[in-house]
């Protein structure tokens, strides 16, 4: 509904200034025109839906309750890490 307002308003002013229409014949040309692209919109809306929903639903649940993101590298060592060294500890340079 929105696209279909903000349209009309824009589309019956490109026809008042740019096409040098008198407003009377603007709005209703704005309206046409307005139209169309408000259908567009929702035809793009409409047909992509079907892909979403196919999106979510082939995530699925998260494994091991940790979520994933689309292209993660895994950790190749599933066993925890030791925890670091205190600063008392000599490195091994």
């Amino acid at each position: 509904m929105t696209v279909l307002l903000i349209g009309w308003v824009v589309l019956a002013s490109v026809e008042h200034w740019a096409e040098q229409a008198p407003w009377p014949r603007a709005v209703p040309a704005g309206l046409l025109w307005a139209c169309v692209v408000a259908g567009v919109w929702w035809f793009a809306e409409w047909t992509q839906a079907p892909v979403r929903t196919a999106r979510r639903s082939r995530r699925g649940a998260p494994r091991d309750g940790a979520r994933r993101r689309h292209g993660a590298v895994e950790d190749p060592d599933p066993h925890p890490h030791p925890h670091p060294r205190s600063s008392s500890t000599p490195s091994h340079r």
